[in-house]
């Protein structure tokens, strides 16, 4: 992982959902698909660019596969790009 991984990770609207939806903690992929409203292949894509960027992990339960963030500190990188935007100059 480097940092240009991880900020095309962040450059899509679909990942930073799904980032939005581990935010409080592991979910099942099966909670995260409709959170995003796109579709089991979709959300398989974008979840291969957040793993490769080291942003998530995930493990299987038996047949449910659950998705965490790998390291919580990308939250406070996403909450400081949304302040910038408010600032107006």
């Amino acid at each position: 992982m480097n940092e240009v991984d991880v900020f095309k990770a962040l450059a899509d609207p679909t990942r930073l959902k799904i980032l939005e939806c581990i935010k409080d903690g592991e979910k099942c992929i099966c909670e995260v698909i409709p959170y995003t409203g796109k579709s089991q292949p979709n959300v398989s894509q974008h979840l291969k660019v957040l793993k490769i960027a080291g942003l998530v992990d995930e493990r299987r339960e038996g047949t449910r596969i659950l998705l965490k963030a790998s390291n919580k500190k990308i939250f406070d990188v996403i909450d400081s790009v949304k302040k910038l935007k408010m600032i107006t100059v």
